[in-house]
Protein backbone atom coordinates (compact mmCIF):
# COMPACT_ATOMS: atom_id res chain seq x y z
CA UNK A 1 0.00 0.00 0.00
CA UNK A 2 1.20 3.47 -0.90
CA UNK A 3 0.00 6.47 1.09
CA UNK A 4 0.73 10.05 0.06
CA UNK A 5 1.07 12.42 3.01
CA UNK A 6 0.34 16.05 2.15
CA UNK A 7 0.29 19.38 4.02
CA UNK A 8 3.78 18.90 5.45
CA UNK A 9 5.28 21.78 3.47
CA UNK A 10 5.39 19.38 0.55
CA UNK A 11 4.66 15.68 0.37
CA UNK A 12 6.00 12.31 1.46
CA UNK A 13 5.16 8.87 0.13
CA UNK A 14 4.81 6.02 2.60
CA UNK A 15 5.19 2.42 1.45
CA UNK A 16 3.14 0.48 3.99
CA UNK A 17 3.07 -3.29 4.56
CA UNK A 18 0.28 -4.94 6.52
CA UNK A 19 -3.50 -5.22 6.32
CA UNK A 20 -5.17 -3.45 9.26
CA UNK A 21 -1.94 -2.99 11.25
CA UNK A 22 1.27 -1.40 9.96
CA UNK A 23 3.93 -4.10 9.81
CA UNK A 24 6.57 -2.02 8.04
CA UNK A 25 6.82 1.54 6.73
CA UNK A 26 9.29 2.91 4.23
CA UNK A 27 9.48 6.70 3.87
CA UNK A 28 10.17 8.36 0.54
CA UNK A 29 10.73 12.04 -0.22
CA UNK A 30 11.02 12.90 -3.89
CA UNK A 31 11.57 16.67 -3.98
CA UNK A 32 15.06 18.03 -4.66
CA UNK A 33 16.19 21.64 -5.09
CA UNK A 34 19.96 21.50 -4.75
CA UNK A 35 20.62 24.60 -2.64
CA UNK A 36 23.92 23.17 -1.39
CA UNK A 37 25.14 22.79 -4.97
CA UNK A 38 23.89 26.25 -5.87
CA UNK A 39 25.94 27.78 -3.03
CA UNK A 40 29.28 26.51 -4.41
CA UNK A 41 31.33 29.34 -5.87
CA UNK A 42 29.19 32.06 -4.28
CA UNK A 43 30.57 34.65 -1.86
CA UNK A 44 30.11 33.43 1.71
CA UNK A 45 27.80 36.38 2.49
CA UNK A 46 25.38 35.19 -0.23
CA UNK A 47 24.54 32.22 1.99
CA UNK A 48 22.86 34.62 4.45
CA UNK A 49 20.25 35.44 1.81
CA UNK A 50 20.00 32.05 0.07
CA UNK A 51 19.81 29.68 3.06
CA UNK A 52 16.75 31.20 4.77
CA UNK A 53 14.88 30.19 1.59
CA UNK A 54 15.46 26.52 2.44
CA UNK A 55 12.23 26.75 4.44
CA UNK A 56 9.31 29.17 4.64
CA UNK A 57 8.61 28.30 8.28
CA UNK A 58 12.07 27.98 9.85
CA UNK A 59 14.06 30.28 7.58
CA UNK A 60 15.32 32.23 10.58
CA UNK A 61 16.84 29.04 12.00
CA UNK A 62 18.74 28.54 8.76
CA UNK A 63 19.95 32.14 8.93
CA UNK A 64 21.25 31.72 12.48
CA UNK A 65 22.85 28.37 11.62
CA UNK A 66 24.50 29.90 8.53
CA UNK A 67 25.81 32.88 10.48
CA UNK A 68 27.21 30.71 13.26
CA UNK A 69 28.91 28.36 10.79
CA UNK A 70 30.69 31.31 9.15
CA UNK A 71 31.60 32.74 12.56
CA UNK A 72 33.02 29.36 13.55
CA UNK A 73 35.20 29.41 10.43
CA UNK A 74 36.44 32.93 11.22
CA UNK A 75 36.71 32.56 15.01
CA UNK A 76 34.47 35.62 15.15
CA UNK A 77 33.32 37.30 18.36
CA UNK A 78 29.89 38.78 19.04
CA UNK A 79 28.51 40.83 21.92
CA UNK A 80 26.07 39.58 24.53
CA UNK A 81 23.47 41.96 23.08
CA UNK A 82 23.73 40.33 19.65
CA UNK A 83 23.53 36.84 21.18
CA UNK A 84 20.40 37.73 23.14
CA UNK A 85 18.62 39.29 20.17
CA UNK A 86 19.41 36.24 18.03
CA UNK A 87 18.06 33.93 20.74
CA UNK A 88 14.98 36.11 21.10
CA UNK A 89 14.06 35.90 17.42
CA UNK A 90 14.95 32.21 17.19
CA UNK A 91 12.68 31.51 20.17
CA UNK A 92 9.88 33.44 18.48
CA UNK A 93 10.24 31.32 15.34
CA UNK A 94 10.09 28.11 17.40
CA UNK A 95 6.96 29.37 19.19
CA UNK A 96 5.25 30.36 15.94
CA UNK A 97 6.11 27.04 14.33
CA UNK A 98 4.68 25.03 17.22
CA UNK A 99 1.41 26.97 17.23
CA UNK A 100 0.95 26.76 13.45
CA UNK A 101 1.89 23.08 13.40
CA UNK A 102 -0.56 22.22 16.18
CA UNK A 103 -3.59 24.06 14.82
CA UNK A 104 -3.00 24.00 11.04
CA UNK A 105 -1.09 20.77 10.34
CA UNK A 106 -2.04 18.38 13.14
CA UNK A 107 -5.50 19.48 14.29
CA UNK A 108 -7.26 18.82 10.95
CA UNK A 109 -6.23 15.14 11.11
CA UNK A 110 -8.79 14.75 13.93
CA UNK A 111 -10.84 17.97 14.21
CA UNK A 112 -12.27 19.73 11.14
CA UNK A 113 -13.45 22.93 12.87
CA UNK A 114 -11.76 25.87 11.12
CA UNK A 115 -11.92 28.11 14.19
CA UNK A 116 -8.68 26.54 15.38
CA UNK A 117 -6.92 27.56 12.18
CA UNK A 118 -8.03 31.16 12.64
CA UNK A 119 -6.79 31.02 16.23
CA UNK A 120 -3.34 30.03 14.96
CA UNK A 121 -3.28 32.81 12.40
CA UNK A 122 -4.13 35.47 14.98
CA UNK A 123 -1.40 34.31 17.34
CA UNK A 124 1.04 33.98 14.47
CA UNK A 125 0.48 37.57 13.37
CA UNK A 126 1.60 38.91 16.74
CA UNK A 127 4.70 36.70 16.75
CA UNK A 128 5.63 37.86 13.24
CA UNK A 129 5.21 41.48 14.37
CA UNK A 130 7.58 40.87 17.28
CA UNK A 131 10.25 39.36 15.01
CA UNK A 132 9.85 42.16 12.47
CA UNK A 133 10.39 44.80 15.17
CA UNK A 134 13.81 43.27 15.82
CA UNK A 135 14.82 41.87 12.43
CA UNK A 136 13.16 44.37 10.08
CA UNK A 137 11.01 41.78 8.29
CA UNK A 138 9.68 38.26 8.61
CA UNK A 139 9.95 35.68 7.12
CA UNK A 140 13.39 35.41 5.47
CA UNK A 141 15.19 37.88 7.70
CA UNK A 142 18.86 38.66 7.08
CA UNK A 143 19.60 40.77 10.13
CA UNK A 144 22.04 38.28 11.66
CA UNK A 145 25.47 38.51 10.02
CA UNK A 146 28.94 37.22 10.93
CA UNK A 147 29.98 39.38 13.88
CA UNK A 148 26.54 40.25 15.23
CA UNK A 149 23.34 41.84 13.98
CA UNK A 150 22.56 44.74 11.65
CA UNK A 151 19.76 46.33 13.65
CA UNK A 152 19.91 48.76 16.58
CA UNK A 153 16.67 48.29 18.48
CA UNK A 154 15.24 51.21 20.42
CA UNK A 155 13.78 51.04 23.91
CA UNK A 156 10.32 51.75 22.47
CA UNK A 157 10.59 48.81 20.03
CA UNK A 158 11.76 46.49 22.81
CA UNK A 159 8.79 47.61 24.94
CA UNK A 160 6.45 46.79 22.05
CA UNK A 161 7.99 43.32 21.81
CA UNK A 162 7.34 42.72 25.52
CA UNK A 163 3.75 43.90 25.12
CA UNK A 164 3.20 41.47 22.24
CA UNK A 165 4.57 38.58 24.33
CA UNK A 166 2.16 39.37 27.16
CA UNK A 167 -0.74 39.60 24.70
CA UNK A 168 0.12 36.20 23.20
CA UNK A 169 0.39 34.56 26.63
CA UNK A 170 -3.01 35.93 27.60
CA UNK A 171 -4.65 34.44 24.50
CA UNK A 172 -3.14 30.93 24.62
CA UNK A 173 -5.47 27.97 25.21
CA UNK A 174 -3.06 25.29 24.03
CA UNK A 175 -3.57 22.68 26.73
CA UNK A 176 -7.36 23.00 26.72
CA UNK A 177 -7.32 22.49 22.95
CA UNK A 178 -4.95 19.54 23.35
CA UNK A 179 -7.64 17.66 25.27
CA UNK A 180 -10.17 18.49 22.54
CA UNK A 181 -7.78 17.00 20.00
CA UNK A 182 -7.57 13.74 21.96
CA UNK A 183 -11.31 13.30 22.58
CA UNK A 184 -11.50 10.38 20.13
CA UNK A 185 -7.82 9.48 19.82
CA UNK A 186 -5.75 7.14 22.05
CA UNK A 187 -2.97 8.97 23.85
CA UNK A 188 -0.53 6.06 23.95
CA UNK A 189 -0.13 5.40 20.21
CA UNK A 190 2.97 6.23 18.19
CA UNK A 191 5.61 5.02 20.64
CA UNK A 192 9.06 4.93 19.13
CA UNK A 193 12.68 4.07 19.94
CA UNK A 194 12.84 6.04 23.19
CA UNK A 195 16.20 7.54 22.18
CA UNK A 196 16.71 11.30 22.12
CA UNK A 197 19.41 13.70 21.00
CA UNK A 198 19.87 17.43 21.62
CA UNK A 199 22.37 19.85 20.09
CA UNK A 200 24.49 20.24 23.22
CA UNK A 201 25.31 16.51 23.17
CA UNK A 202 26.40 16.27 19.54
CA UNK A 203 29.95 15.56 18.42
CA UNK A 204 29.93 16.58 14.74
CA UNK A 205 32.39 13.79 13.85
CA UNK A 206 29.85 11.16 14.96
CA UNK A 207 27.13 12.25 12.50
CA UNK A 208 26.70 9.91 9.54
CA UNK A 209 24.61 11.12 6.62
CA UNK A 210 23.62 9.22 3.50
CA UNK A 211 21.06 10.52 1.05
CA UNK A 212 19.95 9.96 -2.48
CA UNK A 213 17.10 11.34 -4.55
CA UNK A 214 14.34 9.65 -2.54
CA UNK A 215 15.60 8.55 0.87
CA UNK A 216 17.31 10.07 3.90
CA UNK A 217 19.59 8.39 6.41
CA UNK A 218 21.14 10.25 9.35
CA UNK A 219 22.50 8.50 12.42
CA UNK A 220 24.50 9.54 15.45
CA UNK A 221 27.12 7.01 16.55
CA UNK A 222 25.41 4.59 14.11
CA UNK A 223 22.07 4.81 15.94
CA UNK A 224 18.80 6.50 14.97
CA UNK A 225 17.69 9.17 17.44
CA UNK A 226 14.62 11.36 17.81
CA UNK A 227 15.31 15.09 17.84
CA UNK A 228 13.00 18.01 18.57
CA UNK A 229 10.85 19.34 21.41
CA UNK A 230 10.36 15.98 23.16
CA UNK A 231 14.13 15.49 23.24
CA UNK A 232 14.60 19.04 24.56
CA UNK A 233 11.75 19.02 27.07
CA UNK A 234 11.68 15.40 28.27
CA UNK A 235 13.10 16.26 31.69
CA UNK A 236 10.73 19.21 32.08
CA UNK A 237 7.58 17.17 31.40
CA UNK A 238 8.65 14.14 33.39
CA UNK A 239 5.20 13.42 34.80
CA UNK A 240 3.65 13.28 31.33
CA UNK A 241 6.57 11.29 29.96
CA UNK A 242 6.45 8.76 32.80
CA UNK A 243 2.81 8.05 31.95
CA UNK A 244 2.86 8.11 28.14
CA UNK A 245 6.56 7.55 27.31
CA UNK A 246 7.56 8.62 23.78
CA UNK A 247 4.01 8.44 22.47
CA UNK A 248 2.12 10.88 20.29
CA UNK A 249 0.70 12.58 23.39
CA UNK A 250 4.12 13.25 24.92
CA UNK A 251 5.42 14.47 21.56
CA UNK A 252 2.59 17.00 21.16
CA UNK A 253 2.56 18.04 24.81
CA UNK A 254 6.30 18.78 24.69
CA UNK A 255 5.83 21.19 21.78
CA UNK A 256 3.01 23.07 23.47
CA UNK A 257 4.90 23.19 26.77
CA UNK A 258 7.95 24.54 24.95
CA UNK A 259 5.93 27.29 23.26
CA UNK A 260 4.74 28.61 26.62
CA UNK A 261 8.16 28.18 28.21
CA UNK A 262 9.91 30.14 25.45
CA UNK A 263 7.41 32.99 25.61
CA UNK A 264 8.25 33.40 29.29
CA UNK A 265 11.96 33.06 28.53
CA UNK A 266 11.67 35.81 25.93
CA UNK A 267 10.28 38.19 28.52
CA UNK A 268 13.36 37.50 30.65
CA UNK A 269 15.66 38.02 27.64
CA UNK A 270 14.03 41.39 26.91
CA UNK A 271 14.77 42.50 30.47
CA UNK A 272 18.38 41.30 30.22
CA UNK A 273 19.35 43.12 27.00
CA UNK A 274 21.66 46.11 27.34
CA UNK A 275 20.81 48.37 24.39
CA UNK A 276 23.96 50.41 24.89
CA UNK A 277 26.19 47.51 23.83
CA UNK A 278 27.53 47.27 20.30
CA UNK A 279 25.49 45.24 17.81
CA UNK A 280 28.41 44.23 15.59
CA UNK A 281 32.09 43.34 15.84
CA UNK A 282 33.84 43.10 12.46
CA UNK A 283 35.37 39.63 12.01
CA UNK A 284 38.71 38.78 10.43
CA UNK A 285 37.93 37.01 7.16
CA UNK A 286 39.99 33.86 6.59
CA UNK A 287 39.90 30.74 4.42
CA UNK A 288 38.72 27.95 6.67
CA UNK A 289 36.05 25.40 7.50
CA UNK A 290 33.27 25.98 10.02
CA UNK A 291 30.10 24.42 11.30
CA UNK A 292 27.14 25.14 13.55
CA UNK A 293 24.74 22.95 15.49
CA UNK A 294 21.59 24.68 16.74
CA UNK A 295 18.12 23.75 17.94
CA UNK A 296 15.58 24.69 15.27
CA UNK A 297 11.80 24.30 15.79
CA UNK A 298 11.84 20.67 14.70
CA UNK A 299 15.15 19.70 16.30
CA UNK A 300 18.88 19.64 15.57
CA UNK A 301 19.96 21.68 12.55
CA UNK A 302 23.54 21.40 11.26
CA UNK A 303 25.30 23.66 8.74
CA UNK A 304 28.84 23.03 7.48
CA UNK A 305 30.80 25.45 5.28
CA UNK A 306 34.22 25.52 3.62
CA UNK A 307 35.48 28.97 2.57
CA UNK A 308 38.45 29.70 0.29
CA UNK A 309 39.29 33.28 -0.75
CA UNK A 310 35.86 34.38 0.47
CA UNK A 311 34.08 31.90 -1.83
CA UNK A 312 32.09 28.86 -0.73
CA UNK A 313 33.87 25.66 -1.74
CA UNK A 314 31.45 23.24 -0.06
CA UNK A 315 28.25 23.54 1.93
CA UNK A 316 26.26 20.85 3.74
CA UNK A 317 22.96 21.08 5.59
CA UNK A 318 21.44 18.40 7.81
CA UNK A 319 17.90 19.15 8.95
CA UNK A 320 15.84 17.70 11.85
CA UNK A 321 13.46 15.81 9.59
CA UNK A 322 16.41 13.83 8.25
CA UNK A 323 17.06 12.55 11.79
CA UNK A 324 13.44 11.72 12.60
CA UNK A 325 12.36 10.38 9.22
CA UNK A 326 15.33 8.41 8.00
CA UNK A 327 14.32 5.24 6.21
CA UNK A 328 15.94 1.84 6.58
CA UNK A 329 14.84 -1.77 6.08
CA UNK A 330 16.73 -3.30 9.00
CA UNK A 331 16.90 -0.75 11.83
CA UNK A 332 14.11 1.81 12.12
CA UNK A 333 14.15 5.56 12.52
CA UNK A 334 11.91 7.30 15.06
CA UNK A 335 9.04 7.84 12.61
CA UNK A 336 9.26 4.34 11.14
CA UNK A 337 9.14 2.75 14.59
CA UNK A 338 6.24 4.97 15.70
CA UNK A 339 4.11 3.72 12.80
CA UNK A 340 4.89 0.01 13.14
CA UNK A 341 2.26 -1.89 15.11
CA UNK A 342 -0.40 0.83 14.85
CA UNK A 343 -3.74 0.84 13.05
CA UNK A 344 -3.67 2.29 9.55
CA UNK A 345 -6.34 4.83 10.47
CA UNK A 346 -3.78 6.57 12.70
CA UNK A 347 -1.02 6.85 10.08
CA UNK A 348 -1.63 10.48 9.13
CA UNK A 349 -1.74 11.75 12.71
CA UNK A 350 1.23 9.71 13.95
CA UNK A 351 3.37 10.70 10.99
CA UNK A 352 2.56 14.40 11.33
CA UNK A 353 3.18 14.42 15.08
CA UNK A 354 6.90 14.59 14.22
CA UNK A 355 6.30 18.01 12.62
CA UNK A 356 7.73 17.05 9.26
CA UNK A 357 9.23 19.54 6.84
CA UNK A 358 9.36 18.10 3.36
CA UNK A 359 10.95 21.17 1.74
CA UNK A 360 13.80 21.17 4.26
CA UNK A 361 14.57 17.56 3.32
CA UNK A 362 14.43 18.57 -0.36
CA UNK A 363 16.98 21.34 0.10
Amino acid sequence: MKKLITKIEGEALLHIKGDEIVEFAEIEFYQFRGIEKYLKGKHFMDALVINPRVCGICGHSHLIATTKAIENAFDALITKKAKLFRQLTLNFEIIENHIKWFYITLFPTQIKDKKYMFKALKLSQNISKAIALIAGQYPHTSYAIPGGITSDITYLELTKVKSLIQEILAELTLFEDLEVFFENLPKDIGKSNNRFLVADEVDITQIYEKKNQNYQYVTYKNIFYEVGPLARQKNNIQQVYNKYEDSIYSRIYARLFEAVQLLKENLEICNEIDLSEESYIKPNITSNKGYSIIEAPRGILIHEIEILNEKIQNYNIIVPTQFNLSSDKIIFSAAQQALIGEKKEYIDTIFKCFDICSVCIGH
